[in-house]
């Protein structure tokens, strides 16, 4: 099928507007309320409508099927924090949102019986359905930014889950997953900003071209997204964190950390690397294209050593648990190698990768699940996971004997297991990245890798099968109740029937599930067809599992007989102590002896300036004394320039008396001298004064009164005439 075939078949399919992927979404969101209320008032209860809160969610993601056969339902909400929230369900989509649903719902189920012992039981399951919704959010996400809001709700939320005990290791084990968490949640938010800055869209679609137009260069976006996503999976060297989260947790959340958290990283890297950094037509040569070859390349080595690393850290464990956890790790590996390859061949064989990649999770959530189960089970027997103080429980409960070894032959990619159509076809992929990769022929030694990491499983899984079923029971769990609950029974039951009926039906899941989800990747459809048509029961893909056990045979005697499963590695051996514990000293030393400098430095300024300021004080209560010195000085001086005006005063009154007097005495003669010729007048009857005189009056009429008067007449003339004098100026 041509390119141009595969183009008009896409093109048929239409955008459906559906609420579908909301209700998926916020079912479980207020489910998760509703069962914590629950809980207060009925434990049972709240058990009950947990799981029906799961199986609902699984019914409404199923609902979606028939529509994704049609098109791709979409949903936004444009209103939301100024961006809006896009929705979209693609096949894709669809088969994510199955495998977290369904894992999820036999996981709920699983945990009305390990968790009877358990404390904060409401907690645990308000946060159980609630990390549900987040993590159905990453793959029913429409944009890298809705993508992005639900993957950091799913790290904070499945925090709680992993510090659910609350002991010292398992703090320990959440503060090294949330710092982890943040710091390649800022690594993918810096990656969205670039992607967001250049492009103006998050959308999630092919458009290399727009990419390198804007001028972005993949080789700084994918790494960031790498880290953000990478970082989930557990990819090396960003893996700290999740054997000590696996180690602590409870088994039903190791199950859906493994079987569903995991995936929602490997999720957004085939997104973002196996959609949107590639060309719409991929017929058209694009200038700058081939750097996406590199980054396959480089991709395809950070997956290979992820195996090898994870599978090694797995054999020196005893915890069953954290050896399932650096499983996980190495299986991963798988996954990150087959996006590899999808981007290193492209369009051509890049498919392979693809479908290698999809099966692949597809089949380790579900023996991955069923492994955790088991050894949860197991613990609720022994209440112990150190598989060097086990031993024995195949005879005690042959039942769990059999769930692991169905578990355990579909992770060793035996035929009749699961995982062996999904490692054939990877093997295929990492073959062909050699055969046709041209100048890259260090990849004939990844296929060697993938071989000696496929034995490596199976070697550090007998290692744990003999540690916990083989060999006899301890003495002092003689005494100990080894019945298994009808519930955890029907849970390993369903998870041990998936794995044996994709393995002996392998191209049923690869036909209607893995290749189905290749729509909208830009993929050669011929390479899919041929895929449609593969025999897994042929000797060309059944003689890779015979050399894988053999390899493993001759690694497991050799461990054994030296006593390699006992060694311990020095602490120098670890990344976390060559890397990250150095770099978390620097960048902590950095930031205190930073920080004491900038508080020495205020402290200085503050005893400098506190030093002037006491100076200061001291200088104005010196001017004040002075000040108070002169005010006492003056004060003398005005009381004795006072007392002497008084003095000067009171000398004027008596003067002034004095003078009065001799006034009074001198106006007395004369006036006895004017009565002579007045009463002569009187007599004569004749008034001889002249005009004036009879105006102004006898000299007897000039008293104090009309001296008062006349001064009056006189300051009521000069007021009179500063006035006008005043008011004429203000005038002018």
């Amino acid at each position: 099928m041509s390119f141009q075939a595969a183009q008009e078949i896409m093109a048929t399919t239409e955008n459906i507007t559906s609420l579908l992927p909301v209700a998926a979404i916020v079912f479980p969101l207020l489910g998760s309320l509703i069962v914590f209320l629950a809980g207060l008032y009925s434990a049972r209860l709240r058990n009950v409508l947990a799981v029906l809160t799961a199986l609902v969610t699984f019914g409404i993601v199923m609902s979606i099927y028939p529509h994704v056969q049609q098109g791709t339902l979409v949903y936004h909400f444009a209103d939301v924090m100024n961006y809006g929230l896009y929705f979209r369900a693609d096949f894709v989509s669809f088969v994510f949102a199955v495998l977290f649903a369904g894992s999820w719902l036999l996981a709920t189920i699983y945990a009305t019986v390990y968790m009877k012992e358990e404390h904060a039981q409401n907690r645990f399951y308000f946060f159980l359905i609630f990390t549900l919704a987040h993590c159905l959010g990453i793959v029913l996400a429409g944009d890298l930014f809705s993508l992005f809001l639900f993957f950091e709700l799913m790290t904070f939320s499945s925090y709680v889950l992993i510090i659910h005990r609350q002991t010292p290791a398992a703090l320990r084990a959440g503060s090294i997953t949330i710092y982890m968490g943040v710091a390649g949640g800022l690594a993918l938010l810096m990656g969205i900003f670039i992607m967001y800055w250049g492009l103006g869209t998050l959308e999630i679609a092919p458009m290399l071209e727009e990419i390198l137009a804007a001028g972005i260069n993949p080789l700084v976006v994918i790494p960031l997204f790498m880290v953000g996503f990478g970082t989930k999976m557990g990819m090396v060297p960003l893996h700290i964190w999740l054997p000590r989260a696996y180690e602590e947790g409870p088994s039903p959340v190791n199950a859906i950390s493994s079987a569903v958290m995991l995936k929602a990283g490997a999720y957004g890297l085939i997104r973002v690397m196996g959609m949107i950094f590639t060309p719409a037509d991929p017929t058209v040569e694009i200038a700058g294209a081939e750097i996406m070859t590199w980054i396959g390349f480089a991709t395809i080595w950070f997956g290979l050593i992820t195996m090898v690393v994870g599978a090694g850290l797995a054999m020196l464990q005893n915890n069953a648990k954290r050896i399932l956890g650096c499983s996980s790790i190495s299986q991963m590996g798988y996954i990150l190698m087959s996006i590899g390859v999808a981007v290193f061949l492209g369009y051509d064989r890049g498919g392979v990768g693809f479908a290698g990649a999809m099966y692949h999770i597809i089949n380790h959530s579900i023996f991955k699940a069923s492994l955790f189960f088991t050894v949860g089970a197991v613990y609720l027997i022994t209440k112990d996971v150190d598989i060097s103080r086990i031993g024995g429980m195949a005879k005690k409960v042959p039942f769990l004997l059999v769930t692991f070894m169905i578990a355990y032959i579909g992770i060793a990619g035996i035929p009749g297991g699961n995982g062996y159509a999904s490692k054939a076809i990877m093997h295929r992929a990492i073959d062909y990245s050699y055969t046709y990769g041209g100048q890259f022929t260090s990849l004939w030694w990844g296929e060697k890798i993938y071989v000696l990491a496929s034995a490596m499983t199976v070697v550090y899984f007998a290692k744990l099968l003999n540690g916990l079923f083989l060999g006899r029971t301890k003495p002092e769990q003689e005494k100990l109740d080894f019945s298994v609950s009808p519930l955890i029974k029907a849970v390993l039951g369903v998870f041990a029937a998936g794995i044996l009926a994709i393995g002996l039906f392998p191209n049923f899941i690869l036909n209607n599930y893995v290749i189905p989800a290749s729509a909208g990747f830009t993929f050669d459809p011929y390479v899919f067809d041929s895929l449609r048509e593969i025999n897994f029961f042929l000797w060309y893909d059944l003689k890779e599992p015979l050399i894988v056990l053999g390899v493993a045979a001759v690694m497991y005697l050799f461990l054994d007989h030296t006593r390699g499963f006992q060694w311990k590695a020095p602490e120098w051996f670890s990344i976390e102590y060559v890397f990250y514990l150095p770099l978390s000293r620097f960048f902590l030393n950095t930031c205190c002896n930073f920080g004491a400098s900038f508080d020495s430095g205020i402290n200085k300024t503050y005893l400098q300036t506190g030093k002037i300021a006491s100076n200061m004080c001291k200088y104005v209560s010196n001017f004040d004394s002075s000040i108070n010195d002169a005010y006492e000085k003056s004060g003398d001086v005005a009381r004795r320039l006072a007392e002497r005006t008084e003095h000067f005063d009171s000398s004027l009154n008596e003067a002034y008396e004095k003078s009065g007097e001799y006034a009074r005495r001198m106006a007395d003669k004369p006036a006895d001298f004017d009565g002579s010729p007045d009463e002569v007048h009187e007599h004569s009857g004749e008034d001889t004064r002249s005009l004036w005189d009879k105006m102004r009056g006898r000299p007897s009429d000039w008293n104090i009164k009309n001296l008062n008067f006349d001064s009056l007449l006189m300051a009521l003339m000069l007021g009179l005439f500063l006035f006008i004098l005043i008011y004429y100026n203000w005038i002018n």
